[in-house]
C-alpha cells in the first residue's frame, strides 16, 4: 500500500494578526453600539423621571395656588359667573354712621334707591333687577321664561338682588306707620305674607351658601359675645353690579314683553 504523505505549512504571523484585527475591530463595532445603546436607554429614563417630576411639581405648585383663592364648583350656570371676582373683606355690620340702617331718613331710603334703583323702574311691582339673557343662555336653564316681542332674548332675575329686596321690604314692614300710614287691611295681609316669603327666601339663602368664615368671642359683662366683625371671601359687587346693570330692562311697561 502506497503510504499517505501529507503536507503541512506553516500559517504566516501576518495572517493570524489579520484575522485577530478583523475579529478586534467587529468587537469594537459592537461594544460601541451597546455603548450608544445604554446611553439612549439612560438618557431616555432619566428624561422621562426628569419630566414626571416636573409634571407632579407643576401640578403640586397649581394646587397651592388654587387653595389660596376660592374655587367653588360649577353646579348651576348664570352667565353673571364670568363678571365674578372674590376678594377678602372684612364686613363690620356698623350701625352707626350707616345710611342702610338706623330710623327711616332722607339718606336711607336714598342709600336703598341707589342700590335697587332698578326697583323704580317698576312702579306696578317693586320687583328686584330684571336682566336680558339670550336664547342660548336660557337653554342651560331648566325653565322657560318670558320672552320680547323683538326675539332678543328673555328677561332673568339674579338671586343676590332679590335678597337684596327682601332685606329692604322687611326693613319696611318694620316701620309701617312710615312706610304705610294708611294701610288697608288688605294691604297689610299681603305685606306679612310679603315679608315671610322674604324671610324664608333669606333663610334658604344663608344655608345655600353655609359661610364657614369664623368669628371670635370677647367678654362683655361676664357673657361672651361673639364679635360683630368677621372676614369673608367676598364677590366683588361693583364688577357684579356693573354686569347687571349692563342688561338691566325697564319694566316700567310690559308691552315689549310676549304674553
Amino acid at each position: 500500500m502506497a503510504a499517505l504523505s501529507f503536507a503541512y505549512s506553516r500559517v504566516a504571523s501576518s495572517d493570524l494578526d489579520d484575522s485577530s484585527s478583523s475579529n478586534g475591530k467587529a468587537s469594537d463595532k459592537g461594544s460601541k453600539r451597546q455603548d450608544v445603546r445604554s446611553l439612549v436607554i439612560t438618557g431616555a429614563t432619566w428624561g422621562l423621571l426628569v419630566i414626571s417630576n416636573l409634571t407632579l411639581l407643576g401640578l403640586w405648585w397649581r394646587s397651592s395656588q388654587l387653595a389660596k383663592v376660592c374655587v367653588r364648583p360649577k353646579l348651576s350656570y348664570s352667565p353673571a359667573k364670568e363678571a365674578i371676582k372674590y376678594e377678602l373683606r372684612r364686613l363690620h355690620r356698623a350701625l352707626d354712621h350707616n345710611n342702610f340702617t338706623g330710623e327711616p331718613r332722607q339718606e336711607f331710603d336714598a342709600a336703598w334707591n341707589q342700590i335697587l334703583e332698578p326697583d323704580l323702574l317698576d312702579p306696578k311691582h317693586e320687583t328686584a333687577m330684571t336682566i336680558k339673557i339670550s336664547q342660548e343662555e336660557l337653554s342651560h336653564l331648566s325653565d322657560e321664561s318670558i320672552a320680547f316681542q323683538d326675539g332678543s332674548g328673555y328677561i332673568a332675575e339674579l338671586a343676590v338682588y332679590h335678597e337684596i329686596h327682601c332685606v329692604k321690604i322687611l326693613r319696611r314692614f318694620l316701620n309701617m306707620d312710615y312706610y304705610y300710614p294708611n294701610i288697608t287691611k288688605e294691604k297689610l295681609d299681603f305685606e306679612k305674607v310679603h315679608a315671610d316669603h322674604c324671610l324664608e327666601y333669606l333663610r334658604e339663602a344663608a344655608m345655600c351658601r353655609g359661610d364657614t368664615t369664623l368669628t371670635t368671642f370677647f367678654w362683655k359683662n361676664e357673657i361672651p359675645y361673639s364679635r360683630v366683625y368677621s372676614d369673608h371671601e367676598c364677590v366683588n359687587w361693583e364688577a357684579l353690579d356693573t354686569w347687571a346693570r349692563s342688561r338691566m330692562v325697564d319694566m316700567s311697561s310690559y308691552d315689549h314683553l310676549e304674553h
